[in-house]
């Protein structure tokens, strides 16, 4: 993950929040909120709508954040989403219930411009984010089982190799074993995908 100098939260500096949405990777931010999510919510809700409600909310609060580096940021994130799940969640279940209609996304809130900076995405940006993170996708469900998790967990959650040993119940060294293997062909399987695509858009 690149460096963010400075303090992107400090008010209204929109060009230091950009380059910290950046560094976080959205589309790997996109992986990470959509496995959260139940396929019930997925087919109302996109990954990108929840992402968009996170960083507008953490926008919104940013001066109350305490700015303790980029990863701790993405941590935050993460947790973040998973509130906005969770409502959007609560949500789902109230309609069913026969309460009213609403999505669980607080997309009204804020102004079109604070949306826009909090967002730090144009269309463009949001269909590039979406084309890596289906391939991240691909590449990530196409390894063998028994890395697969691990892979997961360490790339796209943050965990420490401690943190996913004591998740999957595994000793610490097969850890470590198995996330370099499974790094390795991770990394393989998504050149051979993003080369894929890349093909296919040239012929099209």
């Amino acid at each position: 993950m690149p460096a963010v100098a400075g303090n992107p939260l400090l008010p209204d500096d929109s060009r230091g929040w950009e380059q910290l949405i950046e560094s976080l990777g959205p589309a790997s931010l996109l992986v990470a909120i959509e496995a959260r999510m139940s396929s019930e919510l997925r087919a109302r809700l996109s990954a990108e709508d929840l992402l968009q409600d996170t960083l507008l909310h953490l926008w919104r609060d940013r001066e109350r954040i305490e700015w303790r580096g980029a990863r701790a940021f993405r941590t935050l994130v993460l947790s973040m989403a998973d509130n906005r799940i969770r409502d959007a969640a609560d949500h789902e279940f109230a309609l069913k219930r026969g309460g009213a209609p609403a999505t669980g996304v607080d997309s009204q809130v804020g102004s079109a411009a604070a949306r826009s900076v909090a967002g730090s995405t144009t269309p463009s940006r949001v269909a590039m984010a979406r084309e890596r993170a289906n391939a991240m996708l691909t590449a990530l469900e196409s390894l063998p089982e028994d890395v697969r998790d691990v892979v997961r967990l360490r790339l796209f959650e943050d965990l420490s190799s401690q943190e996913v040993a004591d998740r999957l119940g595994l000793g610490l060294s097969a850890t470590k074993h198995r996330f370099l293997r499974g790094a390795r062909l991770y990394r393989d399987r998504l050149a051979d995908v993003l080369s894929s695509a890349s093909v296919q858009r040239l012929e099209t």
